[in-house]
């Protein structure tokens, strides 16, 4: 392994795994719903901006590809694409985003409460383009900090 590796993995584990094997699935599942909601919430308060449509509709393409790499622990084949094809259409209003984006949060919700029911192991891991091999586990927080973490910077 190369110092870069090295370097990756130990970051991936401290910011990521790490913090999502103390939550588990139930916990990671419970954190994506509230946060979920809070961003609804912030959305909704918030007035439409060229900006905002920008970095929501890149919220969803993310959490979509994440959908994506998550169903690959239950079956579907790894597809080896980036987030950019799931990015809804620059046209699409903000009040639709917005309904998009509940949407999509619920249907990582309903795979999440999948894997948590399935004798799936929560460690197993799918790749991720930037961070490699990272456990279910590690893919849900991913989604539910990434969608926060944009959010507070992006939304102002």
């Amino acid at each position: 392994m190369s110092l870069k590796d090295s370097i990756r993995h130990f970051i991936i584990m401290q910011v990521m795994e790490r913090p999502a094997r103390r939550k588990g699935m139930v916990g990671l599942t419970k954190k994506l719903e509230l946060a979920g909601k809070r961003l609804k919430d912030k959305f909704s308060k918030l007035e439409a901006s060229e900006s905002r449509q920008k970095t929501l509709r890149h919220i969803i393409a993310i959490e979509r590809w994440g959908q994506s790499r998550l169903k690959v622990a239950l079956g579907e084949a790894l597809k080896e694409d980036e987030n950019h094809s799931y990015k809804p259409d620059a046209a699409t209003s903000w009040a639709d985003l917005q309904a998009l984006f509940a949407q999509t949060r619920a249907e990582t919700l309903s795979i999440a409460k999948e894997l948590t029911n399935s004798a799936i192991n929560p460690l197993t891991t799918v790749k991720h383009n930037q961070f490699g091999p990272i456990s279910l586990l590690a893919w849900l927080r991913y989604l539910e900090v990434h969608a926060s973490l944009e959010a507070r910077r992006h939304t102002r």
